[in-house]
């Protein structure tokens, strides 16, 4: 009788055995798979714990992307099993190519696992993205679907330059040619969207629009022009403003004026003065040679905000006496150059000298009186206004007419008074010969005195007898000794400095 009870029992525990078996199978089947398995195990009947089947977990369909500024809307299609169970979730991730690189996993609404058909994410760095999504059910994963098409995210702007100018300005920032080329070269950010245009306006006129990375701007005419610019991206992004500054002068300046001395002489030839006017701030280059072009000098200067120009230091010591050329060419900023100025001068360099000192006898042999005349004669044009205040330089003869004395303590004969001739206008004469034989008073004379500027010859003329002192006699022939005045000069502005003794005895 207990048979059928023992027997029940026995299948009771043969069917347990058989679950336990199963489920340590499924169990096992589930360890080996592990969490990136896309197959697993799963039961037929939860009445029935050994009944089991294999499933399999689907590869996601590509998903689609959408862009609003910086956020990214991923969308995709729903995945099921091979077994026709739904999907539990979806891992995103996006890629900086369509194929190969680094996965990188989308963040903001997309992080983690999403459990709907899209997600947001937000605040998407600049660069062309590619997405894709992975089914999940539980602890299994689902292959990685393919890749989205590229989504492009550009929120900076591009940069703009000049990449040159041509031609190219000077050190100033001169062209002296029209037109000048303004090269614009404009660049998007690594992974941006692509320069879209570069746009340029000339002085605030009409805008102009080039579609492409790079553009030619030409400007033309005289005077400081400004080329406003900048760039835009295929994003919408543009560049800060800027600007170029391009100067065009294609005008040479006037010619310069010279102002020189008349005569460059000993005293100034290591520092010649040399001044003149040209265009302000242009660049001035005096150029001096002598006769013949044998030696030559030059300096450049500058001129100032008014335009006067002058040499600082300017040696002439190595050019040769006689005529001297002054030639001076003006380039302005812009490196125009005027037409020369030439002004022909002098150089003389060589002191005067007296080469004779003569006294003649007009009346009486050996005495001072009336008809008796004493010639002095200069080796070089004397400049006849250091002789006599009246007189100038350029007319052929003067006059005057004055008082000479015969001193009484060495016969030094002397211009008292002149007329228009200040006093001591000639200097003086030793004439070595008593020709005042009185030991206090001097001997005095009306005597009119001329000049010729030819020959350098200055004649003084007793005019009578003479009055006062002791009138000397039979004085023999002498040596006179010239001693000029101590402004007494060349037409050069050489001095006639020193004591002159005549070479040939002479006498009244």
């Amino acid at each position: 009788m207990n048979k059928p009870k023992h027997s029940a029992g026995r299948g009771y525990r043969h069917a347990l055995h058989r679950r336990v078996t199963w489920t340590l199978l499924a169990v096992l089947f589930i360890s080996w798979g592990g969490p990136a398995a896309n197959a697993f195990w799963q039961s037929l009947s939860s009445s029935n714990f050994g009944a089991a089947k294999a499933d399999t977990m689907p590869q996601g369909g590509a998903p689609a992307g959408s862009l609003s500024g910086t956020n990214v809307t991923v969308s995709w299609a729903a995945a099921t099993t091979a077994g026709g169970h739904a999907v539990a979730g979806y891992t995103v991730a996006r890629y900086s190519a369509p194929s190969g690189g680094t996965k990188v996993a989308a963040g903001g609404g997309c992080t983690g696992t999403v459990s709907g058909l899209g997600c947001i994410e937000q605040s998407v760095p600049d660069g062309t993205w590619y997405y894709t999504i992975t089914p999940i059910i539980s602890l299994w994963t689902g292959a990685e679907s393919a890749r989205s098409a590229g989504i492009s995210i550009d929120t900076t702007p591009p940069t703009v330059s000049v990449a040159s100018i041509s031609p190219t300005p000077n050190a100033a920032g001169f062209n002296n040619t029209s037109p000048v080329t303004v090269n614009l070269s404009a660049v998007d950010n690594p992974g941006g969207s692509g320069v879209a245009t570069i746009k340029y306006t000339i002085d605030g006129g009409s805008t102009v629009t080039v579609n492409a990375a790079t553009a030619a701007v030409n400007v033309s005419g005289e005077g400081t022009h400004t080329v406003s610019y900048f760039a835009s991206d295929v994003a919408g992004n543009t560049s800060t403003p800027k600007t170029q500054t391009v100067k065009i002068d294609t005008i040479a300046p006037d010619r310069p004026s010279i102002s020189a001395p008349a005569w460059v002489n000993n005293a100034n030839k290591s520092n010649v003065l040399v001044t003149g006017t040209a265009e302000a701030g242009a660049s001035v280059t005096l150029t001096v040679t002598d006769a013949g072009g044998t030696n030559s000098a030059s300096q450049t200067v500058t001129a100032n905000g008014s335009g006067a120009w002058s040499t600082s230091g300017l040696s002439l010591a190595n050019l040769n006496d006689g005529t001297i050329s002054y030639s001076a060419v003006a380039k302005d900023a812009a490196g125009n150059t005027s037409q020369p100025t030439t002004v022909a001068l002098s150089k003389d360099t060589l002191a005067p000298t007296v080469s004779s000192i003569t006294m003649a006898n007009g009346k009486s042999s050996g005495v001072a009186d009336k008809g008796d005349t004493l010639t002095i004669v200069f080796s070089s044009d004397m400049d006849a206004h250091t002789l006599c205040s009246a007189w100038d330089s350029t007319s052929a003869t003067h006059s005057a007419t004055g008082t000479v004395s015969i001193s009484a303590a060495n016969d030094t004969l002397t211009l008292t008074s002149g007329g228009s001739c200040l006093v001591p206008a000639f200097g003086s004469v030793l004439l070595n010969g008593d020709y005042n034989s009185n030991a206090s008073q001097a001997r005095t004379f009306s005597a009119p005195i001329t000049w010729t500027q030819s020959t350098g010859t200055l004649v003084i003329t007793l005019n009578d007898n003479g009055t006062n002192g002791s009138k000397g006699g039979g004085v023999p022939s002498s040596l006179p000794v010239y001693t000029p005045p101590a402004d007494a000069a060349d037409i050069a502005g050489n001095p006639l400095t020193g004591t002159f003794t005549a070479g040939i005895a002479s006498g009244f």
